[in-house]
Formats: structure tokens, sequence, C-alpha cells
């Protein structure tokens, strides 16, 4: 099943907690439709940076490479070649030297494509961000890079592409299968293409009662606007990015609203973290944060109802909040 998002290019996806302060009550409904519905597509959201979005331009017919600037509305930075590259990324050489493997080494076939990059082939472990990958077995040494790819743009131009978020190729986890590289163009040597499938298991029986308490409490709730939303999200942003626990209290009388709309972001927050527990994914990874072993960032999940991130905030946001970016320096 591949699902769209029309119209949008994929930069920013939502917590669907948040879409109590974004969008108010019919946010709520949507959510807890969204996480009901069983016809679901979900994918692994590996931690790597930066993002990487690379194919055949439609507008010329030329193969590019680029972050997520390619689609910048002003100062468009595309990449057809090493000199582009240093022009528009030199000032950032970490990422500018991504570019120039990826320019090398990502397969040229027609579409538009994106993927985070992982890391540079023969590696016994990987830290692009805040997760350290260790896989099983190890990548082999003969990929010039990795990078787990999630996303395919359809559309006639460029700037007008729509985001399907699910990658249009099955990927092998098996890393001497060289004969497959003669059929599928996303499996050669140059690249090592993670396996970003999960599958959605039968939920806890739990989750049906918990959307419909929830369904319940909203109807006694006060909802803010959308541009009261907007400060909400900033004040809880705050609390996760110092690591201290939601406190519903506290949260009401700083912000002038009701403890229960609160109350109910955290409930939001449970009924997510009880769906994620039901996702099986495929490739043979452990995840780290430090020392201390962790599941994966988290998932990306689409249906009719829209596409949202599933992330364990209390750890991996406030890791990202706090991280200092080595990718980008």
């Amino acid at each position: 099943m591949c699902i769209r998002d029309r119209g949008m290019k994929n930069k920013h996806l939502e917590h669907p907690e948040d879409s109590i302060f974004t969008s108010g009550r019919k946010g709520l409904h949507t959510i807890l439709n969204f996480l009901q519905e069983k016809k679901s597509n979900i994918t692994v959201k590996y931690d790597g940076c930066p993002a990487i979005v690379w194919g055949v331009n439609p507008d010329n017919n030329r193969f590019f490479v680029g972050t997520k600037s390619v689609f910048n509305k002003v100062q468009v930075k595309i990449n057809y070649n090493h000199n582009d590259i240093e022009v528009n990324h030199g000032h950032t050489p970490s990422v500018a030297s991504i570019l120039h493997m990826c320019l090398e080494s990502l397969p040229r076939i027609r579409g538009v494509y994106q993927c985070d990059f992982i890391g540079y082939g023969g590696a016994k472990e990987y830290n692009p961000n805040t997760i350290t990958y260790k896989f099983h077995p190890p990548i082999c040494d003969r990929h010039n890079i990795v990078v787990a790819a999630h996303t395919e743009y359809k559309g006639h131009t460029l700037k007008d592409m729509e985001a399907f978020f699910e990658f249009p190729f099955s990927v092998s986890t098996d890393e001497c299968d060289l004969n497959r590289a003669k059929t599928d163009p996303f499996s050669q040597e140059e690249t090592k293409f993670l396996n970003t499938d999960a599958k959605l298991n039968t939920p806890d029986y739990k989750l049906g009662l918990y959307i419909a308490a929830a369904r319940v409490a909203s109807n006694f709730i006060k909802f803010p606007t959308e541009e009261e939303g907007k400060k909400l999200k900033v004040a809880v942003n705050k609390y996760i990015r110092e690591g201290r626990e939601l406190d519903a209290s506290q949260l009401s009388k700083e912000t002038g609203f009701g403890k229960n709309l609160f109350q109910l972001y955290k409930f939001l927050i449970e009924i997510k973290e009880l769906l994620m527990e039901s996702v099986d994914t495929f490739e043979s990874v452990d995840c780290f944060i430090g020392d201390e072993e962790c599941g994966h960032e988290g998932y990306v999940m689409t249906n009719e109802y829209g596409t949202f991130k599933l992330i364990n905030r209390k750890q991996f946001s406030y890791a990202n909040f706090n991280l200092n970016k080595k990718w980008n320096k």
C-alpha cells in the first residue's frame, strides 16, 4: 500500500499528540481515528543525518543529490556535479563530503527519493546522530555509504512533487547477495539500503478502550485556538527539552489553560506508545544511546487520516533537543 500526503514535501512531521494544539477538537478526533486505523503503512524512523534527496530532476532530466534544501522556495540548492556541492555546501565541509560520496554512490535511476544518511561503509557501528547502531551481520566494507531510504516523490516538476511515505522497492538484508544487483537497482555495491519496513500487529486490547475514553473526555475540555496552540507547544517542548515530567497542574498554572487539556495530552502519548509496542521491524540491529540499549527512535505511520511520527519523546526528543549535532560541524 502506497499512501501519500498531497502536496507535502517531507520536511517536518508532527507528533500525533500535538494535534490537539494545532487543530483543537477536530484535531483530536482526527488523531484518534489515525491511531485506531488498521490499514496503515508504517516504516522505521532511523536516526540518520543529514537527510539526502536524490534522483532525476523531471524539470531537466538531470541526476542530482542534495539535502532538503532542494525544495527551498527561494534559494534552491540542487547539486548536479561536485562543483555545485562546493558552491552550495562548501561552508559545511562534513555535509559537503557526504554529498560528494552520495553523488558517486547513489543509484542513477529515474524518480526522486529521500533517505537518511547513516554513515560510510565498513564500520563496526554507526552514530550519525543520537542513536548508535550495531548491525548483525556488520555492514560489508564493499559499500561506500549506508542509508535508510523511506520516501518517494512523484510529480511533473520538482517544486510540485508529492511525498509518498513508503520506499517503492523491497530491500534485501543479505549482505552477500551480489546477484540481486542485476535485477534490483536499489541493491548494488556502492550503497547499502537498510530495510525500513515495519509491521503493525494487532495492538493491545487496551488501545480501543483508551481511545474511547479519550473521545468521552473531549466533551469536558476547552481546546485552544491555533495561535494559542502554538504557545502551548512551546511550553510543552520546554519541559521535554529540560527533561522534566509533564506536570498537568503546573502547565495549567503557567499557561492559563485547564489541567484537563494537558492530562489529555499525556493520555494521547500513552495511547501512542501502546500502539508502538505492537510494531515489528526486520533489520537486525541493536540500538544504543550512550551505553544504554534502547529501541528505534520511532516510526512513521501513514493512513487515510494523515502521516505522523511516532516517537518516545521522553527518551529521544530530550536527547535530540540537547544533542550537539556533530554531522553539522
